[in-house]
């Protein structure tokens, strides 16, 4: 499913659930939801479903792994220390099925495909061909730095997925960036003293998903 499609989708979600509660507010509605689906939890279980359902199979996984795992041992007689390890599981099936996905389609990865989870990763690139990557960061820190490169014919694209986690990209003052990113409860936040709106050669487009999580630009 194209991008702009799963945006509508999950704004039609959002605006479908507001307007449940605002007329609840106002008794025009009873409404009523357990306090077990009131909490942080079943959102990243509910976001994650949706990733699933629109394509995005390595994000909804990681998604619903970090909620199920948090949230079942609060309503059920689970242990939280006897199943733990399922977690790794799931996101590990998640970051498989991706790559599964990327190698049938040939050569897309870019020039990096970094992952951090639950660490951190400091990454400088001198390319004068940079043609872009993933970089996915869970509960972790990644900093790439590519003050030094240029892009392969002035365009780039960074696929970016972020749980609770932070990326920073140290890039030039010249370099227009577009974020395309979803953003979920996290942030994108411009640092550079400069910040060209215009084209003056190199434009890098940020994609992907932020949830609760950050991605900064810094010169």
């Amino acid at each position: 499913m194209e991008k702009s499609n799963r945006r509508a989708i999950l704004g039609l979600v959002f605006i479908a659930i507001g307007v449940i509660f605002l007329l609840d507010n106002f008794g025009h509605i009873d409404f009523r939801l357990p306090y077990y689906l009131m909490t942080w939890q079943m959102i990243l279980i509910v976001i994650g479903a949706f990733q699933l359902i629109t394509g995005n199979y390595r994000g909804g996984v990681i998604l619903l792994a970090i909620g199920l795992v948090f949230w079942l041992p609060e309503y059920f007689n689970i242990r939280f220390r006897d199943y733990w390890p399922v977690i790794l599981i799931v996101i590990g099936v998640g970051f498989f099925l991706k790559g599964r996905k990327n190698s049938s389609r040939g050569s897309e990865a870019g020039d990096i495909d970094d992952i951090a989870i639950l660490a951190g990763s400091h990454k400088k690139i001198n390319n004068k061909q940079f043609s872009g990557g993933k970089l996915s960061a869970v509960l972790g820190g990644i900093e790439l730095d590519l003050r030094q490169s240029s892009l392969n014919g002035g365009q780039a694209t960074l696929d970016t997925f972020t749980v609770m986690g932070s990326i920073k990209l140290f890039v030039p003052d010249d370099w227009v960036v577009n974020f395309e990113a979803t953003n979920i409860l996290g942030g994108f936040h411009d640092k550079r003293a400069h910040r060209p709106t215009e084209y003056f050669g190199n434009v890098l487009t940020i994609k992907g998903m932020i949830v609760i999580g950050a991605v900064e630009l810094i010169s």
